[in-house]
């Protein structure tokens, strides 16, 4: 044979195996396996008595010759002798199942079935699947919840969220996964009792509240049940304006434009009772943010520009923020020209005492004073005179006396602060009157006096005085 010729017979060679490869590759990607077990991960089967049922479907487009069934532990490792079955002269597709107890001695893990199917040309396809093998079985329960206040704990008012991911890995440090369902529930049947650690996927614009971290380790005890709740919070803005307040009447009124490059700084505390503390400046337009806060109670206070004065407070307390809720409208009014803005605290004073009462009876009168401000009152009083017909039964606690006019000097009160004053009387046995009228009167800088009456009603009839000689 000739140089030539052999070089013609390589080459014919060559192409019948490129060929024959084709041929081979049409068949194997003609064919398909779909390979299911009855318990999927987080569940297990209990070694010794629980089975292991597997489904599958075959679909091929060669002549189909076998499959081989086997079962591979934790390590890799074949425990049984693979199981054949014959499937000459079946056509597509060819279902049918198979099944496997692990033995009382099988270690606890995540096993591997493995399905191979040959032509009659040889290997076409393999499907795979996992389960886990356990020594006994628990019920796992995740509870997820929005943390509308922040606190770390679930209040009536936190919703449940459905929908939300769970990473979890059981005691044998295997992986798998879970979703909370309507109510922000999921409970987890017959999986492997022991330590499983839960980790949730943080979805964009939640922020973790409880557990720190986002993930916990919780315990399913053997035939009882282990229980862990998450609770996360939706950050939001605390926003306002500082505008110029031409007229000075703390309204934003049309006209008035707003002031920029204003620094603002914002105190507060969270939900969890983390200290917080910002500070930012004004746009153009007078307006500003504080974004991503947590659930908490925050103070922002305006540093009024040289030159200017303030026209309303100068600092807003208490600016509660909930769970995607922020609070607006944090309005700080200047004008130009210094000067000290005298602020006017909204006081409220609430006199209380019996509709009814006797000659000679004693009873309570109560003061309740609220500072209804978001900023601190100052210098608040409270007095009473005591009518002609009452008589003090003793000198209320914290107060004095003069011609008749009891006085309490509370002070200073904080914004949203609460004092409840107490002042016990007696009717005066021999008064002609049916009806007691009593005021207490509140007043601190800048506040007008309020005042608050107390009218009561005396049910028995007057002493009738005689007068006269007596004969007999």
């Amino acid at each position: 044979m000739t140089a030539s010729q052999r070089m013609r017979a390589h080459l014919a060679a060559v192409v019948l195996a490129m060929v024959a490869m084709l041929v081979a590759a049409s068949g194997a990607l003609g064919a398909g396996i779909t390979l299911d077990r009855t318990v999927s991960p987080p569940q297990a089967v209990v070694r010794g008595s629980g089975t292991q049922f597997f489904n599958y479907q075959i679909t091929f487009t060669s002549t189909a010759d076998r499959y081989v069934f086997t079962v591979m532990d934790p390590n890799g490792v074949q425990i049984q002798a693979p199981v054949t079955v014959n499937l000459a002269g079946q056509g597509s597709p060819i279902s049918g199942n198979q099944s496997w107890t692990p033995p009382a001695n099988a270690a606890p893990g995540r096993y591997t079935a493995e399905l191979n199917f040959f032509s009659s040309t040889g290997f076409e396809a393999q499907a795979k699947v996992t389960f886990d093998v356990a020594d006994s079985l628990g019920t796992l329960e995740l509870i997820k919840y929005e943390d509308i206040n922040g606190n770390g704990v679930r209040n009536a008012a936190d919703p449940g969220v459905a929908n939300w991911s769970f990473n979890l890995i059981n005691p044998q440090g295997d992986r798998s996964a879970a979703t909370t369902l309507t109510g922000g529930n999921v409970s987890l049947a017959n999986i492997p009792a022991g330590v499983w650690r839960i980790d949730e996927v943080l979805q964009p614009g939640w922020v973790a509240i409880s557990p720190p971290g986002a993930t916990a380790n919780v315990t399913v005890p053997a035939n009882g049940t282990g229980s862990v709740t998450f609770g996360n919070a939706r950050p939001a803005p605390l926003t306002g304006t500082v505008w110029v307040d031409a007229n000075g009447n703390a309204r934003i009124d049309a006209g008035e434009s707003g002031r920029g490059d204003v620094t603002l700084t914002l105190t507060g505390t969270t939900g969890l009772g983390d200290r917080v503390t910002a500070t930012t400046v004004t746009a153009g337009d007078g307006t500003y943010e504080f974004p991503g806060l947590l659930p908490g109670s925050y103070n922002v206070r305006v540093v009024v520009p040289n030159g200017f004065s303030a026209t309303t407070p100068v600092t807003r307390t208490n600016r509660i923020i909930r769970s995607n809720i922020g609070n607006p409208n944090n309005n700080f009014g200047i004008t130009q020209g210094s000067g000290t803005i005298t602020q006017t605290p909204d006081i409220g004073i609430d006199k209380r005492g019996p509709a009814t009462a006797q000659r000679g009876q004693a009873f309570w009168y109560t003061i309740i004073v609220n500072n209804r401000s978001n900023f601190v009152a100052r210098n608040v009083q409270v007095t009473d005179l005591v009518p002609a017909d009452l008589t003090l039964v003793a000198i209320p606690a914290g107060a004095t006396i003069r011609n008749g006019v009891v006085t309490w000097n509370l002070g200073n009160m904080s914004a949203g602060a609460r004092r409840v004053l107490r002042m016990r009387v007696r009717v005066n046995p021999t008064t002609a009157r049916n009806t007691l009228v009593n005021t207490a009167t509140v007043t601190a800088t800048g506040l007008p006096p309020r005042r608050d009456t107390v009218t009561t009603k005396l049910k028995d009839a007057p002493v009738v005085r005689r007068t006269g000689a007596v004969t007999g």
